[in-house]
Order: structure tokens, then C-alpha cells, then sequence
């Protein structure tokens, strides 16, 4: 899900970008990798507690059916790595999806793309992760992986839409 929020924040900083006439890649860059970094630090951070409290949580209701202290055994060890597992990868999702979707801003900062392409580019690839991540939730859920595929691009959509809104008020 972090991955998803990274790639509708990223599209909000390009579409912000734009309505507001940003004309340098490097502010639509710095913007979009402060705010993939903010939400890898808060994905990581909100992660691990939430899931640390409720592996805590489990090991002492086993403990008291099991009658004995599970303190340094293999299932106390296996919790604490899969709560780091689970922060790293809500940490890196956001991050990731960010670097895919921004990177047409990179040759557009050497001059090497028009910004206006790079926008374009960066909106396509940010609605083809988001395709992705739709296939990825259909697989985990058994269901129509397309059908996902749709549902997470409307999303997209949707907030492109609305975003573009704001030019009317700018």
C-alpha cells in the first residue's frame, strides 16, 4: 500500500507541478524525492510499531497458554526479524515507486528533455506502476489481476482529474 501512496503523492507533486508553472526539474525532483523519503521514514516508522505491538502482543498470549517465557527463542527471534522485514519494505515502496516516476525528470534537469515531456513521461509511468501494483493485488487476492490493473489506474485517474481542477483556480 506505501508503494500505491507513493505513486498518487509523486503524481500530486508533477500535477502540482504543473498547474502551478513550475518550470524546473529540480524543484518537481526535490519535492518528489522529500516527499517519497518523508512517507519511507513514516511508512517504516508507523510499521514497525504498529506491527512490533502486535507481535508483542501475540508472544505474550502464547506465553500464557503455553505457561512459559518465549524471551530469546526462536519465535521471539522470528517476530523481531519480521517486524524489521515489514518496516523495510514499507520504508522502500514509497521510495521505489518514487525514483520510477520521477526519473524522466532526470534528463529533463541535464536539459536533455523538455520538461513538458518529462511530465507526460512521468505521468505515464506513474499510471503503469500503478497498473502493476494492480496485477501484483490481483495475484495475492486470486483475483481478475486486470480488473485490479483498472481499479488502481482509476485511482490515478481520479486524482489526476482532480488536480487538474485546480488549474481553474490558479
Amino acid at each position: 500500500m506505501n508503494g500505491f501512496d507513493g505513486a498518487l503523492a509523486i503524481l500530486g507533486v508533477v500535477i502540482g507541478s504543473y498547474v502551478v508553472g513550475v518550470s524546473d526539474a529540480k524543484i518537481i525532483l526535490s519535492a518528489g524525492l522529500g516527499v517519497s523519503f518523508a512517507m519511507g521514514i513514516s511508512g517504516a516508522w508507523g510499521a514497525f510499531m504498529a506491527e512490533r505491538a502486535q507481535r508483542v502482543k501475540n508472544i505474550k498470549e502464547l506465553e500464557q497458554a503455553m505457561f512459559t517465557d518465549l524471551k530469546n527463542s526462536i519465535i521471539d527471534r522470528a517476530s523481531i526479524v519480521a517486524v524489521l522485514w515489514v518496516a523495510l519494505v514499507d520504508a522502500l515502496s514509497p521510495i521505489i515507486t518514487a525514483l520510477i516516476t520521477l526519473s524522466p525528470f532526470l534528463p529533463a534537469f541535464y536539459g536533455i528533455l523538455p520538461l513538458g515531456d518529462a511530465m507526460l513521461a512521468s505521468i505515464i509511468l506513474n499510471l503503469t506502476v500503478l497498473f502493476t501494483l494492480g496485477l501484483f493485488l490481483g495475484r495475492v487476492s486470486k483475483s481478475s489481476k486486470f480488473k485490479q490493473g483498472i481499479l488502481m489506474v482509476l485511482a490515478g485517474i481520479v486524482t489526476l482529474l482532480f488536480l487538474l481542477l485546480l488549474e481553474l483556480a490558479f
